[in-house]
């Protein structure tokens, strides 16, 4: 899919009176400009409902994992365990630039035990991410059914933070996790995201650069047969539909 327009059409929304086209789903989305700080909210009554961030949350575990040294950079390589999971995709070897995009569990799984217990919660607090309680299950906190939780304002501001380098992780960490949320990057524009899929629960979250200028934004569906993937096409046709 190309995304060379979103960044035109993101300014578009500023001025613009329509709204994602949630179908069936219970749906929110907060789009902040990081420039100006200005917000706009489509779905305020779910905007600060605090929900598991299901695999969005890899974007934090990527950072806090090349903070902590508990990966060397994006290219080493862990080797699969043997055990079948349901994706094709994640039966295999894995490193962090091929793990997320597909969103292998089992590989974040690993870097969290490699991190520890104390120095993810450490890290989870330090970028102030949603509740950050790290306490139900050092593999699965942020999954389905687990303590950690976070609205989509709350999304945005971590991604804000992220994007004008006010996490407290070094530079590299956080250069390292954009790089590989990278969908598309062409003269001076990059465009960055991420699914979540647990529950019920669908999230898209990312951000649009171009030189100087940056938005973030979160998508979030709830709902039968709600999931990443149907967050991620509303997110996308909305941002290329908005005139």
């Amino acid at each position: 899919m190309n995304f060379k327009y979103i960044f035109i059409l993101l300014f578009a929304i500023f001025a613009s009176a329509s709204e994602p086209n949630f179908a069936k789903y219970d749906g929110t989305a907060v789009i902040l400009d990081v420039n100006t700080s200005k917000r706009i909210i489509y779905g305020d009554a779910r905007a600060d409902e605090r929900l598991s961030p299901c695999s969005t949350f890899k974007i934090l575990n990527s950072i806090i994992s090349l903070d902590t040294e508990a990966i060397k950079d994006e290219n080493e390589t862990i080797k699969w365990d043997g055990v079948v999971r349901e994706y094709l995709s994640w039966n295999c070897d894995h490193n962090m630039r091929s793990a997320m995009p597909v969103s292998a569990v089992w590989f974040y799984q690993e870097l969290a035990r490699r991190v520890g217990g104390g120095m993810m919660q450490i890290g989870v607090t330090a970028a102030e991410y949603g509740n950050m309680d790290t306490t139900k299950t050092l593999t699965d906190f942020w999954l389905g059914g687990g303590s950690l939780k976070i609205s989509a304002n709350e999304q945005v501001d971590f991604l804000a933070r992220m994007m004008s380098g006010k996490l407290p992780f070094a530079p590299r960490a956080v250069s390292i996790t954009k790089e590989i949320m990278t969908l598309e990057s062409k003269d001076g524009y990059r465009f960055g995201g991420k699914t979540g899929s647990c529950g019920g629960i669908g999230w898209f979250v990312g951000f649009v650069e171009k030189d100087d200028n940056v938005k973030v934004f979160a998508f979030n569906i709830k709902g039968e047969g709600a999931n990443g993937v149907e967050a991620k096409k509303i997110a996308v046709e909305y941002l290329k539909e908005v005139k």
